[in-house]
């Protein structure tokens, strides 16, 4: 390890020993060892990384995003996206690497940007995440309403939400051990839906041969070709997610070489359930489909998974399908509740947050962080007021926007932490995880980020939408707002390239790591190495 004189004798503490317990980051540097444990394995971080946050963004919000933009806008919204979540993953997994501290992203943005702007994309985060698990509550009844409409839609989300609770109650083990299995529920799902989804397209199954039939009429398009925006609004909530991986690292085994391995899954993730589960709807549903999530629709909105099925003539089938639904939405509620619960955690570290929302309990639980997020929640029984399909599409606009906040800000970061290795004179044999694409896929994820993100609700200007004005810039508004009222409040500023800490946190490389984490000279090879 190159590390220079002036830091050697304060190895012992600021450097992270990645078999350690986690430490908390405060602005003078290490204070006293986190009580986070460290239960996370290699099978449960790989697991959760290729399929923990698959839920209704895919299964149901995917109709929503088919409705509006045909066949060829979906696939066009979800490439888009899958191109900057593909980027701004390996630059996550590259800082989470080598400094794999709790708060992940938020941390390295208070210590690469700017102090204000790090503590207004953290609450940002944990916003987001709790209206993405306020959503998955709010989704359940749209499910459940494929078999019945008996019971009120509050009951269903309070006893869902009551499930989730007590599975992140009982500590990071027992989260790790249920997203493992529900994870590997939802792949196979995913892996069964597109291959019976080609074989009823082709006619194979259920006697009716579709093809691009649909790509020709009603049309590979919607005649409103600015829905088009709003596709990508809710393909960034699908993929939204990813980023996890960071977000766990202070309760990873071994980050250094488990983070890097996960992030390799990205791509395979992207490809075959995202890109392949689009196509596949939109062979076989035509984007006018009464049953597609839309938000004038009076009648119950199925998932264009379980449509899929019902078109083949596999009745028996859809039925699975729909239960299979059900559990990646608790998963992904799951997940929600664990990241805000974290970022939460980490945000009372920095002395962001009342203090008590860093209290840890024997399992490793910040429990009032945890208790805080899942009151945010409470906020699905609003559909006894408002029709769920509104609440539903807004509170996913609104998570779906804050996401472009999110992965802007993780690519901003990188680019200013890499610039700083430079100006520093460190070296990159210094990272354990060598990301490939800086300096020009950083810059073009944080332009795509900020575009995106303003344009998004355009088509909701004219005619004037309220509900989509509200979900595609409340958040916005609400984000920028925050970090005038800090910047104002504390006076920071963007921290100088030359004094940015590059060693507190960091983890702990052996000389075989090192051997095994040697940088090829050509960045293609590289790239070809990490998706493979």
């Amino acid at each position: 390890m190159n590390i220079d004189d002036k830091n050697i004798a304060s190895t012992k503490e600021d450097v992270y020993d990645c078999q350690s317990s986690s430490s908390v980051i405060e602005a003078g540097g290490i204070v006293e060892s986190s009580p986070l444990k460290r239960d996370l394995k290699s099978r449960h971080i790989i697991m959760i990384s290729i399929g923990g946050v698959i839920g209704q963004g895919l299964f149901l919000s995917s109709g929503g995003a088919l409705a509006a933009a045909g066949p060829a806008g979906l696939l066009i919204a979800y490439f888009l996206i899958g191109f900057i979540v593909f980027w701004v993953t390996f630059a996550l997994g590259e800082m989470a690497a080598y400094i794999p501290v709790s708060g992940s992203f938020t941390i390295y943005c208070r210590r690469f940007i700017d102090k204000s702007y790090g503590a207004m994309v953290g609450y940002n985060y944990v916003a987001t995440w709790c209206l993405i698990t306020a959503a998955e509550f709010v989704a359940i009844p749209l499910v459940l309403e494929y078999w019945t409409t008996v019971v009120p839609s509050w009951a269903w989300s309070l006893m869902c939400l009551l499930i989730v609770f007590v599975i992140n109650l009982y500590g990071i083990r027992g989260f790790g051990e249920v997203e493992y299995v529900l994870s590997l529920i939802k792949i196979l799902a995913v892996i069964v839906y597109i291959i019976v989804g080609v074989f009823i397209s082709g006619g194979v199954i259920g006697g009716q041969k579709y093809g691009f039939t649909y790509w020709n009429s009603p049309g590979a398009f919607t005649p409103e070709r600015s829905h088009i925006l709003n596709a990508i609004v809710l393909a960034s909530l699908t993929m939204q997610g990813t980023e996890i991986v960071g977000v766990s690292a202070a309760e990873t085994e071994n980050p250094s070489k488990n983070i890097p391995t996960a992030i390799r899954n990205v791509f395979w993730r992207i490809l075959v359930f995202y890109l392949g589960s689009a196509f596949v709807a939109g062979m076989v549903l035509p984007y006018d489909d009464p049953n597609l999530l839309t938000q004038g629709q009076k009648s119950v909105s199925i998932s264009p998974f379980t449509l899929v099925f019902k078109k083949g003539g596999l009745d028996v089938l859809a039925h699975v399908i729909n239960g299979v639904i059900l559990c990646t939405i608790l998963s992904c509620a799951n997940s929600g509740l664990y990241v805000s619960t974290r970022t939460l955690y980490a945000l009372s570290n920095e002395g962001l947050a009342h203090k008590k929302l860093s209290y840890v309990n024997a399992r490793g639980v910040p429990i009032f962080a945890l208790t805080a997020c899942a009151a945010v929640s409470l906020i699905s029984f609003l559909t006894t007021f408002i029709p769920g399909n509104a609440l539903f599409l807004c509170l996913s606009s609104i998570s779906g926007v804050a996401g472009f906040v999110t992965w802007g800000s993780i690519s901003l970061a990188r680019f200013r932490m890499r610039r700083a290795f430079t100006i520093q004179g460190r070296s990159l044999s210094d990272l354990p995880y060598v990301a490939p694409g800086y300096p020009y896929f950083d810059i073009f994820a944080i332009f795509a980020c900020a575009v995106l993100a303003l344009l998004g609700g355009w088509s909701s200007f004219s005619p004037a939408d309220p509900i989509g004005l509200v979900g595609n810039y409340a958040g916005l508004i609400i984000a920028f707002g925050g970090f005038l009222i800090t910047k104002l409040w504390t006076k920071s500023k963007m921290v100088p390239l030359t004094e940015i800490d590059l060693d507190t946190g960091r983890s702990v490389q052996s000389e075989d790591d090192d051997k095994e984490v040697e940088v090829k000279s050509v960045w293609w090879k590289r790239a070809i190495a990490y998706i493979i």
